[in-house]
């Protein structure tokens, strides 16, 4: 049996990942700021080469993985012991901390934008750049 995708449904996660891209463009700084909060320079690294790609109109879905990697990092989802630096980082977070809401505010944002671009991809959507959306 083929599976075909609901239009509506379609047009929705159009929506949101355009939305997301709009995003990364206005809050692309606190994203990189947030992924090195928790993670350090190799997390603020991937954030950064996310939100290049916005910048530069390119295709979202190549960072896909990326995308999905940084959300669960930002849910502190990714470390999973001490022994890892994402781990240490996490252990002396203090809630009150201003930085922790900046990055809660991202982890929202990059996890509806990540469920977005994998619900496109699935669906056969992909390569689609903000040049090629005019």
């Amino acid at each position: 049996m083929k599976h075909e995708p609901n239009i509506d449904s379609l047009l929705r996660n159009m929506e949101i990942a355009d939305a997301f891209r709009s995003w990364l463009l206005a809050y692309g700084d606190i994203l990189v700021d947030a992924a090195d909060f928790l993670g350090g320079p190799l997390w603020a690294r991937r954030a950064s080469a996310v939100v290049a790609c916005a910048r530069d109109a390119g295709d979202l879905h190549a960072y896909r993985r990326d995308i999905t990697r940084l959300a669960r990092h930002l849910r502190l989802e990714i470390a999973d012991g001490l022994s890892r630096p994402e781990g240490a980082r996490h252990a002396v977070l203090r809630f009150e901390d201003p930085r922790v809401d900046r990055a809660m505010f991202c982890a929202n944002a990059i996890t509806r934008g990540a469920r977005a671009l994998e619900a496109l991809w699935l669906a056969g959507l992909t390569g689609c750049s903000e040049e090629g959306q005019s």
